[in-house]
């Protein structure tokens, strides 16, 4: 918007003669940069485009260009001033240097103090941080320090042999944090349990590791290594299948090198939507650091990173989402003026919420359709729709110094041109995304807002996982895709 804005009032010239020059002579002293710019449009045939105001105040420049490009000779005029370019389609774009002041970020620490129910303190406790791979060990006290955090919406994931894990939210905002977890016995553990034999059973661990673990070709690596701690409930009349568990699941990912340690908080398949819903908290350790791996781990944690949900987010924090290969369209919802009593309506619109998929409002489903916006989704008209957004309302706005929110209707539709779909996805995932016939197969994914105004952080999290719903590639990568929230993006060699 601010670069838009800044071309309100603009100096365009133009040139009907398609044939151009690209190398610049001309010399003078105490020369205007308005006439360097007249003299380079002569002689190239490009058109100039700037904001007048820019050049107020610009001192005279003295120039001695010999059959130099144009871009040589852009950088030794502007360089000693706070002008920049771009050149595009014979066009060149005079606008403001940006600066940039390198700030060490602000770090914060989270402490506090680990009990049990009757106020005794609990030594050798472990707080893991939800979805990273730091962790640390309650002191003799039962004291505790995580350091080195910066701004941001903090899971304490809390365990110790004979308690039932617990988990805290911290939000972290300017200051340090100071907390209390209180443990609960694990009465389970204690007492004697009657399980009866369940002949679905091997059923319903078979589903919940194809929508948890997920069926990429990293979730053929992955095994869950103690699933008898996962109980099943089935509601035969709604059609939906739950799982819970009061310890953490430990699952072996040999594809990423992983052990990921997971407090399962909520699953829930529905069979009659084909809808699954699942959240917990995850904690990272490394797998084994042997020489002859690390150089496959880290490649496969890298295109496991990349077009992810986080890696999504962290560039659209700081608003360099089209620079890494994420284009946004627009999803929206509008009246079916052909809608028949027997006609087939697309029910992603019916899934945005809870009530509408438990209600299955058959009413309100045939009153509305899904469309594309442009069925032509190459970068440029992608590039045009954005700025149109923007136009109209803030997409992403700025509801604290470190937290960001998302302002929009119906769904985004995000594509991310950078890697291709896999084969797997493709062709028997069942996630795949409708798209025009002539558009390439990158990665795409639906994003629903469940909730107003969901919020994420600088390192890609979210202030409330449940604000949002993905679907089509996001979809698909499950638990075996995951990367922690410290996972750092490097170059491979």
């Amino acid at each position: 918007m601010r670069f838009l804005l800044a071309f309100l009032s603009v100096i365009l010239t133009f040139s009907g003669i398609n044939t151009y020059a690209q190398r610049i002579t001309f010399q003078k002293k105490n020369v205007t940069l308005q006439h360097v710019f007249k003299e380079m449009r002569k002689q190239t045939k490009y058109d100039f485009l700037y904001n007048a105001d820019l050049l107020k105040g610009v001192k005279s420049v003295n120039v001695n260009f010999k059959n130099s490009k144009l871009e040589q000779a852009l950088d030794s005029l502007l360089k000693s001033n706070s002008l920049d370019y771009s050149i595009e389609d014979k066009v060149v774009m005079i606008t403001a240097k940006e600066t940039f002041i390198q700030l060490k970020p602000l770090v914060y620490s989270i402490s506090g103090l680990v009990k049990d129910a009757k106020g005794a303190t609990l030594p050798g406790a472990n707080i893991l941080l939800s979805g990273y791979q730091i962790g640390t060990v309650a002191d003799s006290s039962g004291r505790f320090v995580l350091k080195g955090l910066t701004a941001g919406n903090y899971n304490l994931l809390v365990e110790m042999i004979g308690y039932t894990p617990s988990t805290l939210n911290v939000i972290v905002t300017n200051r340090a944090k100071e907390v209390e977890v209180v443990l609960e016995e694990n009465v389970k553990l204690l007492t004697e349990v009657v399980v009866r034999p369940d002949p679905y059973r091997s059923e319903y661990l078979a589903t919940f590791k194809e929508n948890f673990i997920g069926t990429s070709a990293n979730a053929k690596k992955c095994v869950i290594l103690n699933p008898g701690v996962i109980r099943f409930e089935y509601d035969k009349d709604l059609r939906i299948l739950k799982a819970s568990s009061d310890e953490l699941l430990i699952i072996e990912n040999k594809a990423l090198g992983y052990t990921v340690k997971y407090l399962l908080s909520y699953f829930e398949k529905d069979y009659e939507t084909n809808v699954v819903h699942f959240y917990g908290y995850p904690y990272f350790e490394e797998l084994e650091k042997k020489e002859s791996k690390v150089k496959r781990y880290a490649k496969l944690r890298r295109s496991a990173y990349i077009g992810s949900p986080e890696h999504f987010f962290r560039a659209l924090y700081d608003n360099t989402y089209q620079k890494q290969g994420f284009f946004i369209n627009r999803l929206v919802k509008a009246p079916n003026t052909k809608k028949r009593p027997d006609a087939v309506i697309d029910e992603r619109l019916k899934l945005l919420s809870e009530k509408m998929r438990k209600h299955r409002d058959e009413k309100r489903r045939k009153e509305s359709l899904s469309y594309w916006t442009k069925m032509k989704l190459l970068p440029d008209t992608v590039e045009m729709l954005i700025r149109e957004e923007v136009e109209r309302h803030t997409l992403v706005q700025q509801k604290s110094p470190s937290l960001k929110t998302l302002d929009f209707n119906d769904a985004l539709y995000i594509i991310f041109i950078k890697e291709k779909e896999p084969k797997d996805y493709t062709k028997y995932s069942g996630y795949k995304i409708q798209r025009p016939d002539d558009f390439a197969s990158f990665q795409i994914s639906l994003l629903y807002r469940l909730k107003p105004s969901p919020g994420f952080y600088e390192n890609g999290g979210l202030y409330d996982p449940e604000a949002l719903l993905f679907e089509g590639m996001w979809a698909y990568e499950k638990v075996a895709d995951m990367v922690p929230m410290d996972y750092v993006l490097e170059k491979l060699e």
